[in-house]
């Protein structure tokens, strides 16, 4: 009982708190999602939806400058029922945030450089574009509360486009009508289950979590040529696709001490690997094309591990956070070459960020006026392995007649991104902005600078 009394004191005492904080408060003060508690934590671990429940959120989203960081407008509410059971919905989240770059990313931009919705590319074959991702969905579902021993939790994120144009043409008045139709889609299903163990009572709090991603874009057109005569004469069949673009991967951490008081340390590593394969095929504009075979394989890794520690004491906050990360990915293109043989290209990149450090603050100004600040730096380096085989002969039995190695060290870059920020706080509502600047090496202003905002809105009905 005198338990149960000490819990119920303290929920009064930080729910509206949790309840309202954002991704833009976050940011403000340099952390990092995966070494730090907050509210966006609910995108990595839906098992935390039951933790920051009861409230409505809305992002205006990102602005930058000189290499856009992107804008990304979205909202969306937790709300709890029969103190249990929390349900969730967020619209138009952009897969470009919350974890989607970790080794997704990668592999979707080496067959679309613009992301979904643009250029589908592979190699030797014909640059097409897919269909644009419509107003993404989120749905959370999660049972227990912030004062459970333990939480489970699910998310599904789908976001999806799909177009069909069809052209005619009997310009000429002769018996012959062409047709053509073309088809796009696009399809980006993200599932995540979590696991969050003790109560925000507890001294020790755990979590884990795994993820499954999914996309698959492709572009076909189906052509014929109508003779008066009623006769139809198939003339063109052409189909790229992604036939297996995937990602696996998960992470856990640790917070070791009292939540909201005093110092808590929050050790934490997450990995994730993606895989992809595109394939081109055209069947009859161009029967004998090197590319009727082309396929491109790629695999991405990344992984991370660090600690991040907060200090909470009379209105302040002070956080930091110390990481290493490393970054794979290779690309290998298969084409037919000349006679009964094929050329394939590996091309593999290592970054190691060694170290990610980051450091802010957050102090109440006022009782309504918070005012924060951080400071991120990443020393990034690594290297670049290439190979081409050449080999010619039956496929079954290819036997390589020259191989080219290369190894080129990448130079080591120094990233610093300085942050600010405010907050408001006017009983339940909250406004959080952030402003601040990315250093980047290069010459001039426009690749040394890049400007960016946010502000996000928050009302809590608990």
């Amino acid at each position: 009982m005198y338990r149960f009394c000490v819990a119920a004191v303290v929920a009064a005492l930080l729910l509206p708190t949790l309840a309202t904080a954002q991704d833009a408060r976050l940011e403000s003060i340099g952390g990092e999602d995966l070494l730090t508690e907050d509210a966006s934590n609910v995108f990595i671990n839906p098992a935390l939806a039951g933790v920051y429940s009861n409230r409505v959120f809305f992002s205006l989203g990102v602005t930058g400058s000189a290499g856009s960081v992107g804008v990304d407008p979205h909202g969306g509410g937790f709300i709890t029922f029969k103190d249990m059971v929390t349900l969730g919905v967020v619209l138009n989240r952009s897969p470009r945030n919350y974890g989607f770059d970790r080794a997704f990313w990668p592999v979707l931009t080496a067959y679309m450089p613009e992301g979904p919705g643009g250029n589908l590319e592979g190699p030797d074959g014909p640059v097409e574009t897919t269909a644009p991702l419509r107003f993404p969905a989120d749905v959370f579902l999660s049972f227990g509360n912030p004062w459970s021993p333990l939480r489970l939790g699910f998310n599904i994120y789908y976001a999806g486009g799909a177009q069909r144009t069809w052209e005619v043409d009997d310009s000429d008045q002769d018996d012959l009508i062409e047709s053509i139709v073309t088809r796009k889609q696009t399809h980006l299903i993200s599932a995540t289950v979590g696991l969050s163990g003790g109560s925000l009572a507890d001294r020790t709090r755990g979590e884990g979590w795994v993820r499954i991603t999914n996309l698959a874009a492709w572009h076909d057109e189906q052509g014929e040529v109508e003779i008066s005569a009623g006769e139809v004469e198939p003339t063109a069949d052409m189909v790229l696709s992604l036939d297996r673009d995937m990602r696996i991967g998960g992470g856990a951490r640790l917070h070791i001490g009292e939540h909201g008081h005093g110092l808590v340390v929050s050790p934490g590593l997450q990995y994730d690997i993606a895989f992809g394969v595109f394939r081109y095929d055209d069947n009859l504009v161009a029967p004998d094309s090197n590319a009727e075979n082309a396929q491109r394989n790629t695999t991405a890794h990344d992984a991370k591990v660090g600690v991040g520690v907060s200090w909470h004491a009379d209105g302040l906050l002070v956080h930091g956070a110390a990481a290493i990360g490393v970054h794979a990915l290779t690309v290998i293109d298969t084409i037919d070459v000349t006679g009964d043989g094929v050329e394939r290209s590996t091309d593999s990149h290592i970054e190691l960020r060694l170290p990610e450090v980051s450091i802010g603050a957050e102090y109440r100004l006022l009782p309504v006026l918070l005012v924060r600040a951080g400071i991120r730096s990443t020393v990034v380096g690594g290297r670049t392995y290439g190979t081409v085989r050449h080999a010619e002969g039956p496929d079954d039995e290819l036997f390589e007649t020259n191989v080219v190695q290369s190894i080129v060290p990448n130079p080591v870059t120094v990233n610093v991104a300085a942050t600010g920020g405010l907050g408001l706080e006017v009983k339940r509502f909250r406004a959080d902005a952030i402003f601040g600047g990315l250093f980047m090496p290069g010459d001039g202003a426009a690749s040394g600078f890049n400007y960016f905002t946010r502000l996000d809105l928050a009302f809590s009905f608990d």
